[in-house]
């Protein structure tokens, strides 16, 4: 039996966010990973906002070999019906100056270099082991169990990801509902040299970003696409009870998206060179379980930090953010000799205080906005059958902008429907 000051457990952002705060705070830490290599085993279908990066490690972009792919400097929000693409297109110079707004990133590479950020701030790195469940005396957590060993902590921080096991057998938390799951198909698209700058108008490290409506038909979901160096990252997510009630394959999902002809000339000449499928957390605030007890605490995933706002979806930069908080109040703990609940608990007053939970609570209404069915079928096809009538000109009178969305509307979606649903995003949104 070993015993540390504080342990983590996951090598995702979360993990090495907080291994790095309490190393770096002076305790003796211990990361637990279970892949075979730190960033082997995670996905991502996001950006990462920057302004957490820039808080911990500082002026993360002039590293000789900074962990992003592209700062993006558009964003596009594209509605796709059966032959046709509506798109809202912005382009931001000042996007492009550090610390940037955003970066598309490769979660094998950000990872690692999380990873070695807190290695080098003295916390010890462990691969390849399993953590089977947390070690605990009278209730209270005091390190965990992985195979026949046992290793004691001071702190345990619970980084294990969405699907974390650690809570549901803690009962901190209940089955996940599929209504606040979503399951997300990501692959990477390689291009020809020359050819990714080309087609998406780009010069140096330049990105864009972009979201997508309409697709997939029949169930709630969307799709991304956005540029790295020398490849796209395409992805689909589906909300999963959506999924099951209308028998819907991810991957023929996938397929499908990849064959609308506006898609097919983006990712034209590609080749896949990596698939990968994860679950993502779609249930808001009221997804968070409990945060703490004596002698642990809960953050990234694992606690349900994912916001998606239609024209963000942020996971990353909470995890790093509950991360550093974890591990700063951990290693507080430790230093005061007092690792129970009454001083750990001061991790959901920092929370409550910092970006993490004040826009869940802001956005906290977004799950129930996104269940409406319209979003996903009847605005995308009105949105471009709509436009389609407008630019057509064929001698006859197709009438005022009016009566040409009232004609469009029919049969999908009414005029009062439309006006309560805009007034609902402007709410929630």
């Amino acid at each position: 039996m070993e015993k540390f000051q504080v342990l983590v457990i996951g090598g995702g952002p979360a993990g090495s966010a907080a291994a790095y705060a309490a190393a770096k705070a002076g305790v003796q830490v211990l990361l637990l990973e279970r892949g075979h290599e730190v960033g082997s085993k995670t996905v991502s279908g996001g950006l990462l906002y920057t302004h957490v990066l820039r808080g911990l490690y500082g002026d993360f972009w002039a590293e000789e070999d900074p962990p992003f792919e592209r700062w993006i400097s558009r964003y596009v929000l594209g509605f796709l019906g059966d032959s046709s693409a509506t798109l809202i297109d912005h382009y931001d110079t000042s996007f492009g100056e550090p610390p940037y707004n955003s970066v598309s990133v490769l979660r094998n590479k950000l990872d690692k270099w999380l990873a070695q950020k807190a290695q080098e701030a003295g916390a010890m790195i462990v691969t390849g082991t399993r953590v089977d469940e947390l070690l605990e005396e009278n209730g209270r957590v005091k390190g965990i169990i992985s195979g026949g060993d046992q290793i004691e902590a001071d702190v345990t921080v619970v980084c294990d990801g969405i699907n974390s096991l650690l809570t549901k057998k803690k009962g901190f938390r209940s089955e996940w509902a599929g209504s606040t799951l979503g399951i997300g198909v990501k692959q990477v698209i390689e291009l020809p040299t020359g050819k990714l700058e080309e087609r998406f108008l780009l010069s140096g490290l330049e990105g864009v970003e972009y979201t997508f409506l309409g697709r997939p038909k029949g169930a709630e979901g969307g799709a991304f696409l956005y540029t790295n160096k020398q490849s796209l990252s395409l992805g689909v997510i589906l909300n999963m009870q959506s999924a099951v009630e209308n028998n819907l394959d991810i991957s023929m999902v996938t397929e499908d998206f990849k064959s609308h002809p506006f898609i097919e000339k983006l990712i034209a000449e590609g080749t896949l060179v990596e698939y990968s499928a994860c679950l993502v957390a779609e249930g808001g605030l009221d997804m968070v379980p409990r945060l703490f007890g004596d002698g642990f605490l809960v953050a990234g995933s694992a606690a349900g930090f994912v916001l998606n706002n239609g024209f963000n979806l942020r996971g990353m930069d909470f995890a790093v953010g509950s991360g550093r908080i974890a591990g700063e109040v951990a290693a507080k703990a430790v230093k005061t000799g007092d690792t129970s609940s009454r001083v750990l608990g001061e991790y959901t007053h920092l929370l409550e205080n910092s970006f993490v939970l004040k826009h869940l609570r802001r956005y906290k209404n977004y799950p129930k906005f996104f269940a409406n069915r319209r979003l996903y079928d009847a605005y995308p096809e009105v949105i471009n059958s709509f436009l389609h009538e407008m630019y057509s000109v064929d001698g006859g009178d197709r009438g005022h902008l009016l009566s040409v969305l009232r004609r469009n509307l029919e049969g999908k979606a009414s005029l009062y429907s439309l006006i309560k649903d805009a007034w609902d995003a402007a709410r929630n949104l």
